[in-house]
Order: C-alpha cells, then sequence, then structure tokens
C-alpha cells in the first residue's frame, strides 16, 4: 500500500507505509548534540551507567529523588554525564504534592549541571494555577543550586504535551525554568499539526528533547517506544526539523517498556542514531 506523506513545515512525515527518505550513513558528518539512553528497567546505577557508556552514550538520565550520590558516583566513574532526573508533583484534590526527598535530591545534585524533569499531573479546579505555582516553586528551589528545571510533558498527566509545558512555563516566569519535548507522549496524545510552531515558539525554553522509533498509528506504548530505527514513523523528519529550527542540546533515547536486551537494544539505536545524525549534519 502506498504512504501517504503528512507535511510538517518542510518535514514529511509518515502516514502508514514506508519512511520518504533513506538515511544514508556519512563519517564525516554527525550532530552536535549529546545523546543519551535511560529507562532500561531494573540495573543498578553502576550498571545502567557502564551500559550506556560502553555503548557510546554521552550520558543517562534516572527517575526519583533517591541513590543521588551513588547514582553520581556511577556516572563520574563511566565518564559520562547525568543530563536529567525525573521528579514529580501532584497538583490534585486541591493542593499541591512535591515528590518525597526533592529538595534533597536537588541539594545533591548542585553544580553537576543536571537538569531537574519536572512531571506534573493531578487534575480538578484549579490545578492550572497550582501547576503554575509548583513549577515555580522548584525551579526557585533548583536556582539555589544552581540548576536548570525542565517541565516533562507526559501523557495522561496533568502536562501532557509540548504545549501545555511552553504554557506553563510562561506563565511562572523564571529564568531556569524550561520544556521538553517528548516524541512517544506527543504521539499518544495526538501528535499536533501546528508541531514546528510549537517547537520554534520553546526553543529557547527547550532543554531537552527525547526520541524513539514508534508507529504511526500506534495505540499504546508497545507500539510508540521502540528501539530507534524501528517503526514506520519518520523520527528523522522530526530530528530534521529540531535541528533546522535550530535546536543544539541533547537528546535522549526513551527506552520504557523495551523489553529485548538493553545490550542489544541499545547498540541497535546507537546505529539507527548514528545514520540519521550523519545524514542530516551533512545536509
Amino acid at each position: 500500500m502506498a504512504s501517504t506523506p503528512y507535511k510538517i513545515g518542510s518535514v514529511f512525515l509518515v502516514v502508514g507505509g514506508l519512511l520518504l527518505a533513506e538515511i544514508e550513513s556519512s563519517a564525516d558528518h554527525e550532530l552536535s548534540n549529546p545523546f543519551f539512553a535511560y529507562e532500561l528497567g531494573d540495573k543498578t546505577p553502576g550498571q545502567q551507567a557502564k551500559l550506556v557508556s560502553d555503548v557510546g552514550f554521552a550520558g543517562t538520565a534516572f527517575d526519583g529523588a533517591v541513590h543521588i550520590p551513588e547514582r553520581l558516583k556511577a556516572v563520574d566513574e563511566a565518564h559520562i554525564q547525568l543530563f536529567f532526573i525525573w521528579l514529580t508533583v501532584d497538583v490534585g484534590n486541591a493542593r499541591i504534592v512535591y515528590e518525597s526527598g526533592m529538595e534533597q535530591a536537588i541539594n545533591e545534585l548542585k553544580g553537576r549541571g543536571t537538569v531537574v524533569w519536572l512531571a506534573v499531573k493531578g487534575t480538578g479546579p484549579g490545578a492550572e494555577e497550582r501547576a503554575v505555582t509548583a513549577a515555580a516553586r522548584v525551579a526557585d528551589l533548583a536556582s539555589t543550586a544552581n540548576l536548570r528545571v525542565a517541565l516533562y510533558p507526559h501523557y495522561g498527566f496533568y502536562l501532557a504535551t509540548l504545549n501545555d509545558t511552553l504554557r506553563v512555563a510562561q506563565k511562572a516566569q523564571r529564568s531556569n525554568l524550561g520544556v521538553t519535548f517528548n516524541l512517544c507522549h506527543e504521539l499518544r496524545a495526538g501528535l499536533d499539526p501546528n508541531l514546528p510552531s510549537v517547537i520554534k515558539a520553546a526553543l529557547p525554553r527547550l532543554y531537552g528533547v527525547t526520541l524513539n522509533g514508534a508507529d504511526h498509528n500506534g495505540h499504546d506504548w508497545n507500539t510508540l517506544i521502540q528501539p530507534l530505527g524501528l517503526g514506520d514513523f519518520d523520527v528523522a523528519g522530526v530530528l530534521r526539523m529540531l535541528i533546522q529550527t535550530g535546536y543544539r542540546g541533547p537528546i535522549g533515547l526513551q527506552c520504557y517498556g523495551i523489553t529485548e536486551d538493553p545490550a542489544i537494544h541499545l547498540r541497535q539505536s546507537m546505529k539507527a542514531w548514528r545514520e540519521m545524525s550523519s545524514h542530516i549534519a551533512g545536509q
């Protein structure tokens, strides 16, 4: 069956079918964006850090305000960077509940250059105001440790898309508060047809991006989070659009729920990344 192109700016995304352009390898060019991997399942910080380092990633990310010293030791020993730490706040039921241990974790990360990913969940009357208050408070807390905060859109949470995070970040008015683009969550929520415009508006605050292989008509995480290079969605088109817009920050490989041995799927994704990166950088 023939593919139907869905145009986003100068980028074509495929609606059911093959990619519109093959990715060619060029050893002479490579994107400067640091490439990191995270969500590798039940691994110790040391195991995760060593694995991503061995495969050639620039760093990793961890979930939760726990084991910060152990995690920092692990990335230091593996000579990689801890790009992000994922924390949450709940603004539902007419109150704000910050993740336990958040303040201590932020203090322990002082001076490391790690960005706090802040996912905001919960609903109900007044949730918008509480989300703005929470984002501002965490940004203020992070500023005392010379850290930045990037709101993390998550399907099913109060902030589910890049547009949601940008709206709250703009209202909070903190210079160290930014946003994240997560491909899998955007796809699950329904890809915004105005995505190039949203990316352009978010660019000054865009602290992080996550990508992965996916199916254009995927309906669950098994189809929307795959190793890079798998699935029929034109991830290269999205990456090209981000780079052409001017994004030069870190890019994460989202691996949540992938059941294959990480030692295998990470290498598969790294191969696809290098081909994609070389092709785009050489254009």
